[in-house]
């Protein structure tokens, strides 16, 4: 079955998609909106379908329209859902400001997505009563309280502090995936402070403009063109500072 909302297509292809999709959908949308706004988050056609086999959530841009593609082994399991598609809709947001749909600095935008998959989580968690699934579960806020904090305390030491050189910056481009928790300490920073100045959020989705082309964003460039941007100090403090 589908389900068309806006720019948005959800297929389901179970009972279990069909009774837990919508709604989580509906409630993670809304929080976008209302950080990016509805311009932004219904700009292009995209496609969302669980795939319970998939290795991974993923943004599929090789198809026209493009796909959210998730994983879920349980759709019932909400708390994962939420953490897998806020991650991958963050993905979407930012691919409406390239001018180059394919251009990723990867070490630096999956930081911002994993950010934002634990951010989503805790004000889910705090505004769980606005979610349809309240009538079913109307204490799972806390289950996304635990879920979101027993992330963000896995922690590693940072490889991006310890980064100096190109091609130190090129193998964590290259692992960036797979050691996803060498970036923990600044996947937390910029949880902390998405959460003390949600205001500021969706400025970060300028970065693509500002990619160096050597895996490195010009934040001097970026700051005198959008002085205004408050979030530009903390993202340029989670970039590596490269001697040669």
């Amino acid at each position: 079955m589908s389900r068309n909302i806006n720019k948005w297509v959800l297929q389901t292809q179970t009972p279990e998609d069909e009774k837990y999709m919508l709604p989580l959908f509906s409630h993670i949308f809304k929080l976008f909106e209302e950080i990016f706004g509805s311009r932004i988050m219904n700009s292009e056609l995209c496609i969302l379908y669980n795939d319970e086999k998939a290795d991974c959530p993923m943004l599929i841009i090789s198809t026209n329209p493009i796909r959210i593609r998730t994983n879920a082994k349980d759709l019932s399991y909400w708390a994962q859902f939420i953490y897998h598609l806020s991650h991958v809709m963050t993905h979407y947001v930012i691919r409406q400001y390239k001018t180059d749909k394919t251009a990723i600095i990867k070490w630096f935008e999956e930081t911002i997505c994993e950010a934002m998959s634990l951010y989503i989580l805790n004000v889910s968690s705090r505004r769980w009563i606005e979610c349809d699934l309240h009538s079913i579960n109307p204490s799972y806020g806390k289950a996304l309280e635990h879920y979101w904090r027993n992330k963000y305390e896995q922690t590693e030491d940072s490889v991006l502090k310890q980064c100096h050189t190109i091609h130190e910056l090129e193998l964590i481009e290259e692992t960036c995936e797979t050691n996803r928790k060498g970036r923990s300490i600044e996947r937390n920073y910029l949880v902390d402070t998405f959460c003390a100045t949600p205001n500021n959020i969706a400025e970060f989705v300028y970065y693509p403009l500002y990619m160096r082309g050597d895996l490195q964003i010009d934040f001097e460039m970026w700051e005198s063109k959008q002085e205004s941007n408050l979030l530009i100090p903390h993202l340029k403090s989670i970039h590596p500072e490269l001697t040669a």
